[in-house]
Order: structure tokens, then C-alpha cells, then sequence
């Protein structure tokens, strides 16, 4: 009976360890694809200015006859200096507190699957339907700083509607970005999650991120619109 019950105990140990070892992996590839997947889900570019359009220079009969490039450069080198001070500006990002499963998301599985760039998401994309993956609450600090952003975590803000009252900040608040677990194929070549990005009441997107390992790399190889506010 000693025996089994050793028996037992290692088991469970090893499973343990394994769950442990898996879940170091996942906030390993996080912390490799995090960069990648702020400059996806446009984080930052926001806050840029794009440049003014072509000034056009009409005719009394309203025809194009010529460009003002001169004024161009005038504004568009305003633009420029005004980005420019924007991209020495430090932002602020609610991050949810918990890497959430996706089997309680209402997600369109066959057209996800229609957008995936390769077979080998396929398996990733199956294991999104797992019931044993269950939420992981997410630690910023293995995330580490990042150039131009504080992290922040979503339960340290104001409830509701009251996030957005920017007024009541000594920061720059960016938004709340929302990360689920990540599905890997049984290589761990390829990798699915899912993401929001809200910058406001109704502004914001949500993605499906298709990451791949290339060359021991892990890299965004496509993004999945499935939703825009």
C-alpha cells in the first residue's frame, strides 16, 4: 500500500512540474513576441500624427494646375517635430491581470481557420477548444520593463467607464490591452492567443495572433481581425 502511495505522490509531482515547465515556456514566448505584439495591436502609433495630405493648387475652374510644396514641408515638418516629442513620451497600458482560456470566448473557429497562413496552426488552433486550460494570473514583472511603456495592472485603475476619465492621471494612459493563454501545436512550431486592444469607449480591436518559431525565434507571422470599434 506504501508503494502505490508513493507511487502516487511522484506522479502527481511530475505532473506538477510538467504544468510548472509549460507555463514557464508561455511567459517565456510572451515576454519574446511582447514588442511585436504592441507594435500589432498599435499601441503606440495612436498617438502619431500621419502626414498632411498632398496641398493641392486649383484654377478658377477648380483644376489641379500645381502641388504647394513649400507649405508640404512647412506642416509636415511640424507634424514631424510633434511626433517626434510624442516618441520621448513614456505611455501607461491597464494590462488584465489574468492570461485567460479561449474556450469561454465566443470565437468564429471556422473562419479563423480559413484565415491561418499554414496546415501546422491547425493543431493550435484545435487545442484553443482544451477545457483543462484554465485562466493564469499574468506577473508584469516576468514581462519586465519595456522602452516607452509602464505596465500597469488593469485592477490597479478605476472601474467601468471611469478608466477613460484621463483627467484624474499624472500619466499618459494608453489603453487596456487584454491577452489570452497561448495554444501551441504538439512541435511548439506554431502558436495562437488572442488580443484586444481597447484605447477608449469605442475604440479598439481584437486579433487573433498567429506566432511561428523561426531560427529559435519566436516572431508574429500574421494577424486575425475579428473585430473593430
Amino acid at each position: 500500500m506504501r508503494k502505490y502511495f508513493i507511487a502516487i505522490i511522484l506522479l502527481i509531482g511530475g505532473q506538477s512540474c510538467k504544468v510548472n515547465n509549460n507555463v514557464d515556456y508561455e511567459m517565456k514566448v510572451l515576454t519574446e513576441i511582447f514588442d511585436s505584439l504592441i507594435e500589432e495591436m498599435g499601441v503606440l502609433s495612436q498617438f502619431e500624427i500621419p502626414p498632411p495630405p498632398e496641398m493641392l493648387i486649383f484654377d478658377d475652374n477648380n483644376n489641379i494646375i500645381g502641388y504647394d510644396t513649400v507649405g508640404y514641408k512647412k506642416e509636415n515638418a511640424e507634424i514631424e517635430n510633434k511626433n517626434r516629442k510624442m516618441r520621448d513620451t513614456t505611455f501607461v497600458i491597464a494590462v488584465v491581470d489574468t492570461l485567460f482560456p479561449c474556450h469561454n470566448e465566443d470565437l468564429d473557429m471556422k473562419y479563423i481557420k480559413s484565415q491561418l497562413p499554414e496546415q501546422g496552426y491547425v493543431e493550435a488552433l484545435n487545442a484553443m477548444k482544451n477545457y483543462s486550460i484554465v485562466s493564469l494570473p499574468l506577473n508584469l514583472s516576468k514581462i519586465g520593463k519595456r522602452e516607452r511603456l509602464t505596465l500597469k495592472y488593469y485592477s490597479e485603475f478605476p472601474k467601468g467607464v471611469k478608466i477613460w476619465e484621463i483627467e484624474n492621471y499624472d500619466f499618459l494612459f494608453s489603453g487596456v490591452l487584454e491577452i489570452s493563454r497561448i495554444y501551441f501545436d504538439t512541435t511548439n512550431q506554431f502558436g495562437l492567443l488572442y488580443s484586444s486592444y481597447t484605447c477608449g469607449r469605442l475604440c479598439g480591436e481584437g486579433l487573433i495572433i498567429c506566432i511561428c518559431k523561426i531560427n529559435g525565434k519566436w516572431i508574429i507571422e500574421k494577424k486575425i481581425s475579428l473585430w473593430v470599434s
